[in-house]
């Protein structure tokens, strides 16, 4: 499996795990972007960056993955999107060793921090959330 794929499915399942989250997810977790008539908040998670970090023989030691992951929502429920933004930075800010069906996180922890706002249909729509660095081990 390529280590963005099991990097997305492993955050995807771990969001879904956390009861917190997904009660102010209502409209649940998408890759890249929400099928038009989703119900927001909602989540969304794309990749930015990765990059092979190699040995000198060109043999691959692990991806280094930049993921974008954010609560999109309403501006007129921004609470919900400060309680979803919150609980995936609790999620991945500092998460270290976890094995995975095959090869396993080395580290996940935010790189940056990710706020903006758009006009969605005439209404105001807030992106809050981060980029967070992942290195992930593949086999």
């Amino acid at each position: 499996m390529s280590e963005l794929a099991q990097a997305l499915q492993w955050a995807e399942s771990t969001m879904q795990a956390d009861s917190a989250l997904m009660a102010v997810a209502v409209g649940n977790i998408w890759l890249a972007f929400a099928p038009i008539g989703t119900v927001p908040p909602f989540v969304i998670m794309s990749e930015q960056a990765a990059t092979d970090v190699l040995t000198v023989n060109a043999i691959r030691l692990f991806v280094s993955i930049l993921l974008q992951i954010k609560m999109i929502g309403p501006a007129s429920n921004y609470a919900a999107l400060v309680a979803g933004a919150d609980r995936i930075d609790a999620l991945f800010k500092s998460v270290r060793s976890v094995g995975l069906g095959t090869g396993g996180i080395l580290s996940c922890y935010r790189e940056q921090s990710l706020a903006y706002e758009e006009i969605i249909n005439g209404a105001q729509f807030s992106h809050l959330g981060g980029l967070y660095h992942i290195e992930l081990q593949g086999v």
